[in-house]
């Protein structure tokens, strides 16, 4: 799937079972930050979550 949609890059209904329907239901949910502070809450979540870190 991943190959079509590289070679059909505007096949709109491939792009959108790639990255929407085959999303995990099971995945965490992160919030867009909406201030300074919600960023750097994201940017360590995103660390630790790279470096495998257990989250708290």
């Amino acid at each position: 799937m991943r190959d079509y949609v590289k070679e059909h890059r505007n096949d709109n209904e491939a792009i959108h079972e790639l990255f929407v329907n085959r999303r995990d239901p099971n995945a965490k949910k992160y919030p867009a930050p909406l201030d300074e502070a919600g960023i750097k809450i994201m940017e360590e979540a995103f660390r630790r979550k790279i470096q495998g870190e257990p989250e708290t």
